[in-house]
């Protein structure tokens, strides 16, 4: 339900749900009402609240975004079970009356080794949020969700908790997140990573496997994971950016890596794989025999995958470069038709993982990762976006970590190929938690 009504404060739209929370009836269905508001700044509206849920999303270039508070509805358990079952459970409470209605919420990397860090999270979770704030092109909504048979009540009292003393939205204001590294602690270190880079390319069952590391940093004070969000845009354009909080652990990250993106029946995927520092001139990476056979491999997979479920497609003919603030990446971009009855669970389990996070062969690069690793990468490296009624986009989830009270745990990788060098690979890691250290400093 959208009013007919001129922007207005964030306060007020508050009053104005609150008439209508008041007077809903119990439906089958969901009920959503839309606010227009001025636009306040989101990441500034998270950190004020005190819900257990939080979650923010933003696309690329930050013209559209999402903030979110609460649950209406929640879909999570603890075991993977079928992509078909899900996906027809979210689907059930999509509306047409409510085009922008999404669920929002992610997939773990391998349900097969799920450690306690990631208990809140589950093998997936989807949620509808309570109130969510919505932004496209500058312009902004208030939303409410209302879903079943409700505790009235208690929806009042959360929307009356809702902090309003939020400033308006100014383009790259910056917080200082004042806290000091204490310690820090490497999974696997150095030497154990120079062991087991040795062992994969001493291995000719498998042609690639992405071996991740997981970095572990002890504060001095608990950082404020909303301020944190802010300073990572800050210094990482041209990615997708996104947090998702249940109790008091975060997951965040700003990923470049679009797994897939559907609206109706057209598809657009990309391959990203293949990397150089920034300082590198990126035609030392066009031109590197292993870099390029390091994306080849996932062009390989992402063609075959879109021969399977698409009637037509189209690639780049050769790869482009993708230059983030700190590397030079290989990129290769589809674009399809789905076959009629193709649909979200069918894309998902062709898709993931690509030889990007997990390798080729794909069964034994995934043996291969959880025998060497040795921690669970939970919603690192796996599927995590949004599902509307007829559209949907899943981002891999890279560049990220997880932060809990003082602690936080960064996750990269780096694809072990014929060719690679295990201090060149740790280095290649090392850039990639790069954003999340020089934001901490």
């Amino acid at each position: 339900m959208l009013p007919k009504n001129n922007l207005t404060t964030l306060k007020e739209a508050q009053d104005q749900m609150a008439s209508f929370i008041a007077s809903y009836k119990p439906s089958k269905s969901i009920e959503r009402l839309e606010i227009k508001i001025h636009p306040v700044d989101m990441l500034s509206w998270l950190s004020l609240q005190m819900d257990d849920v939080k979650i923010y999303g933003s696309n690329q270039s930050d013209t559209v975004s999402i903030a979110g508070i609460g649950q209406a509805a929640c879909l999570t358990d603890i075991r993977l079970g079928n992509f078909r079952k899900i996906f027809k459970e979210l689907r059930h409470l999509l509306s047409p009356r409510y085009p922008y209605l999404q669920w929002y919420g992610g997939f773990c990397f391998d349900e097969r080794n799920l450690q306690d860090d990631w208990e809140e999270f589950g093998a997936y979770r989807f949620v509808i949020p309570r109130f969510e704030l919505a932004a496209q092109d500058g312009k902004m909504i208030f939303c409410c969700n209302l879903v079943g048979r409700e505790n009235i009540k208690s929806i009042l009292r959360q929307l009356a908790g809702i902090q309003v003393n939020v400033p308006s939205y100014v383009q790259g204001s910056k917080n200082s997140l004042n806290t000091t590294i204490l310690r820090r602690s490497d999974i696997p270190d150095q030497e154990l990573w120079k062991r087991d880079v040795d062992h994969i390319l001493a291995d000719r069952s498998v042609e690639k496997v992405v071996l991740a590391r997981k970095t572990s940093l002890h504060f001095k004070q608990a950082p404020d994971p909303w301020v944190m969000m802010r300073q990572l845009k800050a210094v990482t354009a041209n990615s997708y950016h996104f947090a998702f909080q249940f109790k008091k652990t975060i997951f965040l990250g700003a990923s470049p890596e679009r797994l897939y993106r559907r609206y109706q029946r057209a598809i657009e995927s990309e391959a990203i794989a293949g990397t150089v520092p920034q300082s590198t001139d990126p035609k030392i990476l066009q031109n590197s025999a292993k870099n390029n056979h390091e994306h080849a491999l996932v062009v390989d997979a992402i063609r075959a995958s879109f021969k399977e479920f698409c009637t037509v497609f189209k690639q780049d003919e050769h790869p482009g470069i993708l230059t983030l603030p700190n590397g030079h990446h290989l990129i290769t971009k589809f674009q399809g038709q789905l076959k009629d009855g193709v649909s979200d669970e069918d894309i998902l389990q062709f898709l993931h993982p690509t030889p990007a996070l997990g390798g080729t062969p794909r069964v034994q690069a995934m043996d291969m990762i959880r025998k060497l690793e040795g921690f669970s990468r939970g919603w690192y490296g796996a599927p995590i976006g949004y599902v509307g009624l007829d559209w949907a986009e899943f981002v891999v989830g890279i560049r990220s970590g997880l932060a809990r009270g003082k602690n936080l745990a960064i996750y990269a990788g780096a694809g072990i190929v014929k060719g690679s060098e295990a201090q060149s690979e740790w280095d290649e890691v090392e850039n990639k938690i790069s954003n999340f250290i020089k934001i901490i400093r």
